[in-house]
This record gives C-alpha cells, sequence and structure tokens, in this order.
C-alpha cells in the first residue's frame, strides 16, 4: 500500500514486480573489499530466501531515488488525512505481529485502508488509516479509535507499546495501561514525581492526577 501511494506521488519504481515487503538500507563503502562485502552479505540473503530481488545505487542521485521511497511516503498520504499510529516491539516480535494485526483490522475494518512503513532496525511501526473520500470526519475519527483499540489489544499480546518516537501526550494515554504494567505506570509515576513533586509541569497530559 504504501509503495502505490508514494509512486503515485512522483516517486520511480526501483524493482519491477510486486512483494510483501520492502527495504531501504544504506551501507558505508569505504572500499573496493566493503562494497564487495556488502554484496556478499546480500547474496547470500537471496540464497536463503529472505530476500527476492533488489538493487543498489550507483550514484548519489540514484541512492536519493530509492530513498525517496521510504522518506516520501508520508508527503503521499497528506491527501488522504491519516489517522496515524505510532508503535513499537521488540524486533524479534515484529513478524509475528505483522502475520496478525492486518488480518485483524482488514476483518474488521475493510472499508479502511491502512498503510503501514516504519523502521526495522528497531520495532517501530507507523500506522496510518486513510479516510475514504465518502467518510464524514467524525465518523471516520470513531472507526478510528475503535481500531486503535483493537491495535493496543494487539500489542498487548506481542509485548509491545502503543506508542514509539512520538510519546503519549492526549491522544495515545486511553491506551497507556493497554501496553504497560502496573509496575511500570508506578515507576513512570515515580519519576515524575522527583523531577516535578509539585505537578506542575504540563500537568495532565500523560496522568490525569498529575
Amino acid at each position: 500500500m504504501a509503495l502505490k501511494h508514494v509512486l503515485a506521488n512522483g516517486a520511480q519504481r526501483a524493482i519491477d514486480g510486486e512483494h510483501p515487503y520492502y527495504v531501504v538500507t544504506e551501507f558505508d563503502a569505504v572500499d573496493e573489499a566493503s562494497q564487495e562485502r556488502a554484496l556478499e552479505v546480500f547474496g547470500h540473503c537471496v540464497e536463503k530466501g529472505w530476500v527476492s530481488d533488489g538493487v543498489v545505487a550507483q550514484s548519489e542521485a540514484q541512492a536519493a531515488a530509492l530513498w525517496r521511497l521510504r522518506e516520501g511516503i508520508t508527503e503521499s498520504l497528506v491527501p488522504y488525512k491519516p489517522y496515524k499510529n505510532d508503535v513499537s516491539l521488540r524486533i524479534g516480535e515484529v513478524p509475528a505481529f505483522l502475520r496478525v494485526m492486518p488480518a485483524r483490522l482488514a476483518q474488521e475494518y475493510p472499508q479502511l485502508e491502512v498503510v503501514w512503513y516504519g523502521h526495522i532496525g528497531d520495532g517501530n511501526l507507523h500506522i496510518n488509516v486513510l479516510k475514504p473520500a465518502d467518510m464524514a470526519d467524525a465518523d471516520f475519527i470513531a472507526q478510528c479509535e475503535r481500531a486503535t483499540k483493537l491495535l493496543a489489544a494487539t500489542l498487548k499480546e506481542h509485548g509491545g507499546s502503543i506508542s514509539a518516537e512520538h510519546g503519549i501526550g492526549l491522544v495515545k494515554r486511553p491506551y497507556l495501561e493497554s501496553t504497560r504494567s502496573v509496575a511500570e505506570i508506578a515507576l513512570m509515576r515515580g519519576v515524575r514525581k522527583v523531577f516535578d513533586p509539585n505537578g506542575i509541569l504540563n500537568p495532565g497530559k500523560v496522568f490525569v492526577d498529575a
């Protein structure tokens, strides 16, 4: 889904055919030997069946074109007024989560298009629900909030967090207890108490009574 939108927004396809996942990665080739080593690793991944195809940039312009396939996703989704979720999991849990969560969302909310992308190296996933053109804003937000509850419940099954690099805040606050234990929340409260004993710094943004 992400590739479809970024290509429609002007990016150039790098690999023929359709694939379930695409990865853009970068390495420093300080000399010919290091470049050969990187190609050996790539070849090994192909032999193991972990990678089905790939391309290596031969210039800075080609590298920029490849990175646009990833960095241009957010811009390409703006016209759809996406409802965004930013979640995190242990890297080892990401494959299992991705086998379950998209199917659950598709079953419960078949009318909503969901675009997934993220950072495979740290288990951070961006989930963008696109607003159908014929759906009222209030109805869209209500459905997305229900979908977020399903997301939080599934994250809990996989030991994940409802937030990653974007923090908690008012939007994610109702789901904090879904993915954090009582002990973890108590620790968070304790840390806050140390630095803000009077509860005057941005009160109510994470804890209602703080």
